[in-house]
């Protein structure tokens, strides 16, 4: 995902016009036991492009001009915690071919589990900045685990409501490529909910959906492939979705 740290989760969508496929053109594939972590690799010299499509709340789906390249530039120690890849990430117009945004994210890989660093920002850019849990594969599928609970989440015109968040990984799966090649990627969509609560009352959901590589078969991109946000639709609010998905990758540099 781009570096979505800076962002707040709702701007976010209207910056890309973003979130990371085409339509609903995912399949179900064998799932992993429970339990049974999938390898992921990830490397270095990586490069991943991926198209970006704004999502209408009537179900449409709109085809932009942006792309986003992901490299990923190292591997190292990061906020403390080892095995971790730094990934430079750029956002272009390809009508103007002009560069709207770049930065940096981090994630990392460990003990079955697949974080990214600074996550929860894309709620609210206030809250500190941690390796947050993004899907956990030591847990059954479709079995709900915690993220964080009482986040601070201002809707539109709404401040002072807070956000639930929770992830379970909801399925096994595979998606092709749109305009090149039409390559299958096999990947684990982790869906990451969040419940936006106002004085106690639920105000409805939002969801994101993460889309994580492994290797099988081997030549398959590994790591983040594919981030949607869907249409959001509270009691208060409501917003376009936005679908950032790989278009063609080059898993490292020989």
């Amino acid at each position: 995902m781009n570096k979505i740290k800076i962002f707040t989760f709702f701007v976010l969508t209207a910056a890309m016009v973003w979130v990371w496929g085409c339509g609903d053109d995912s399949t179900t594939g064998p799932s992993t036991p429970g339990g049974t972590p999938p390898t992921i690799n990830m490397k270095v010299g990586a490069i991943y492009t991926f198209n970006i499509d704004s999502l209408g709340i009537s179900g449409s789906v709109m085809k932009t001009s942006l792309k986003t390249i992901n490299t990923y530039l190292s591997q190292g120690t990061f906020f403390n915690q080892p095995n971790a890849f730094q990934i430079y990430t750029e956002t272009r117009d390809t009508n103007t071919n002009t560069t709207l945004a770049t930065d940096t994210f981090f994630v990392r890989y460990d003990g079955g589990k697949f974080y990214q660093y600074g996550m929860l920002q894309l709620i609210s850019p206030t809250i500190p900045a941690s390796w947050d849990l993004v899907a956990d594969f030591t847990l059954s599928q479709g079995t709900t685990f915690d993220i964080a609970n009482n986040v601070p989440i201002n809707i539109g015109t709404i401040t002072g409501a807070t956000a639930n968040i929770t992830g379970k990984i909801a399925v096994d799966t595979t998606f092709n490529t749109y305009g090149w090649g039409n390559i299958g990627v096999n990947c684990y969509r982790s869906e990451i909910v969040a419940d936006i609560l106002f004085s106690g009352f639920s105000l409805g959901k939002v969801y994101v959906d993460y889309y994580i590589g492994d290797a099988d078969p081997s030549g398959n991109p590994s790591g983040m492939v594919r981030v949607k946000l869907r249409p959001v639709s509270l009691t208060v609010y409501s917003q376009s979705g936005v679908d950032q998905y790989i278009q063609r990758f080059q898993n490292h540099v020989d």
